[in-house]
């Protein structure tokens, strides 16, 4: 009598690539990403993780938030966020295995935060590759007149079912500002 086979060893495996893949991306900066519009320039934050598989040590994202450069006072301003890392992928993943979310702090006019949803990798990564996360997006109320600038804050990564989470290490640049009229 031969008994059945569990496929212990084919889940083992894959558990262990995504905590694997989960903690490079959270590392490799896998958080956020924006497509091109109200233009602002890309800036670089580093973060902390932590989470099953993060790695040590500050890594750098490549952030880029874009706003409209002026807004009317009581409007809402539509943003969209998109984030770079440097680090590259151990394995081969696939199109929307990644997502995340960025928390953007209002400063200047404005105060409190706003969470960019919706990030993906909308292609297949090759092993080897750089992930960029597209998709983020958020809207902020701008009820003051003023200058009101928005800061990249805490990431959260999730790859394959694991979950990381990436504090600012020191302090990060100003992402994209919004002249409120």
């Amino acid at each position: 009598m031969s008994t059945p086979r569990t496929p212990a060893k084919p889940h083992r495996r894959r558990t262990i690539t995504g905590v694997a893949l989960a903690a490079l991306l959270a590392g490799a900066g896998t958080v956020l990403a924006a497509p091109p519009a109200a233009a602002a320039d890309a800036v670089t934050v580093g973060y902390t993780c932590t989470g099953p598989g993060a790695p040590d040590g500050v890594q750098s994202l490549l952030v880029t938030v874009t706003a409209p450069a002026n807004a009317p006072k009581g409007s809402t301003a539509d943003l969209s966020v998109e984030v770079t890392t440097a680090m590259t992928v151990p394995v081969d993943v696939p199109a929307g295995a990644a997502t995340g979310e960025l928390a953007l702090d209002l400063g200047g006019a404005a105060s409190g935060s706003v969470t960019a949803t919706g990030f993906t990798s909308t292609a297949a990564i090759p092993s080897g590759s750089t992930v960029t996360l597209t998709g983020g997006a958020a809207s902020v109320r701008l009820d003051a007149a003023g200058t009101t600038t928005l800061t990249p804050g805490e990431a959260t990564v999730h790859v394959f079912g694991v979950t990381v989470t990436c504090a600012v290490s020191g302090t990060a640049p100003v992402a994209a500002t919004i002249d409120v009229t």
